[in-house]
C-alpha cells in the first residue's frame, strides 16, 4: 500500500447519475472489477486494478447541485480538526462527515475558486492501493481562476509548498509539495483565452502504456476528446471526458 501524507491526494471517485453506465465505461477502459460495500460503508461501491482498490463511484443524488465528476480526495489526519481548517481559510465544508464503515471517514468541501475537493480520513483504507500502473492514478491536477487565493488556502490547510513552473508567457503553474518534500499535484491557472465555461476543478490522470490506443477505446464507449494528445511536463497525455461529461486525463507518466 503507498504512503500517503498529509495533504497528499490520497482517493479518487466518480459521482454519476447511471452508476451501471459508469462501470461498464471504465471496466472496458480500464480493466477494472468491481465490489461493493456491505450495509455499514452505505453500499460504497470500488474499483479494484489485479485485486487493488483504485477508485470509488456513488450515484448522484437527484439534489445534487454539482455535475457528474471525479472528485479528488486529500489525506488528512483528524478530518473534523482539517473541516475547521477549511472553513477558517476562505473555504466551505459540504454537508457533513461520511463514514464509509472500516473503510474510512470522509468529507466534501469546496476552496476559494470554487473547486470541490474532498477530505479523507482513513481507517482500513489507507487510500489507493497501486499507483502508476496502467489502470491506476498517477497525478492529479487543480486547474483554478483564483490561483492566488488557492495556492494561499493550501499553504494553511494543508501545509504545501509550492515550486513555480511558470514558463516564459505560459500561464501560472506549480507543483505542489507534501511535508516529506515529495510533489503531490500541479496547480495551474485558468487563464483569460479560456473558454468561461470552464469552471475551476481537479482533473484525475490515470496512466497508461499507449495514450493513442486507450483514447481510441474510450471513444468507442461514449467519451469525447477535450485535449488530443499532447506531450506535458509529468508525461505524454490527453484530457477526456466520459459519458456524462466527467473530465479526466489518461497519461503515460514520466516517472525519472
Amino acid at each position: 500500500m503507498p504512503d500517503f501524507p498529509y495533504g497528499s491526494p490520497c482517493w479518487v471517485d466518480l459521482l454519476v447519475n447511471d452508476v451501471p453506465q459508469a462501470r461498464r465505461f471504465y471496466t472496458e477502459l480500464f480493466g477494472w472489477q468491481w465490489v461493493t460495500g456491505d450495509a455499514a460503508t452505505g453500499g460504497y461501491t470500488m474499483a479494484l486494478l489485479d485485486g487493488h482498490p483504485v477508485a470509488g463511484i456513488s450515484r448522484k443524488p437527484d439534489a445534487a447541485p454539482v455535475p457528474s465528476q471525479w472528485t479528488t480526495y486529500l489525506r488528512v489526519g483528524e478530518i473534523d480538526v482539517a473541516a475547521s481548517a477549511v472553513n477558517a481559510y476562505g473555504g466551505r465544508t459540504i454537508g457533513r462527515p461520511v463514514d464509509l464503515g472500516a473503510l474510512a471517514r470522509t468529507l466534501i468541501a469546496v476552496d476559494p475558486g470554487g473547486t470541490y475537493f474532498g477530505l479523507w480520513q482513513p481507517r482500513d483504507l489507507p487510500g489507493i492501493g497501486l499507483l502508476d500502473e496502467p489502470g491506476s492514478l498517477t497525478w492529479n491536477e487543480l486547474l483554478t481562476r483564483a490561483y492566488d487565493q488557492v495556492q494561499a488556502f493550501q499553504q494553511a490547510v494543508f501545509g504545501h509548498e509550492f515550486t513555480d513552473e511558470t514558463e516564459p508567457d505560459g500561464p501560472r503553474w506549480s507543483t505542489a509539495h507534501t511535508g516529506d518534500g515529495n510533489p503531490a499535484y500541479g496547480l495551474a491557472e485558468i487563464g483569460d483565452d479560456w473558454p468561461a465555461t470552464i469552471p475551476s476543478h481537479w482533473v484525475a490522470s490515470f496512466a497508461t502504456h499507449d495514450v493513442g490506443r486507450s483514447l481510441e477505446k474510450a471513444l468507442v464507449n461514449g467519451a469525447t476528446v477535450l485535449q488530443p494528445p499532447f506531450d506535458g511536463p509529468f508525461g505524454f497525455g490527453a484530457v477526456l471526458s466520459g459519458p456524462e461529461g466527467e473530465v479526466f486525463s489518461l497519461l503515460v507518466p514520466d516517472l525519472d
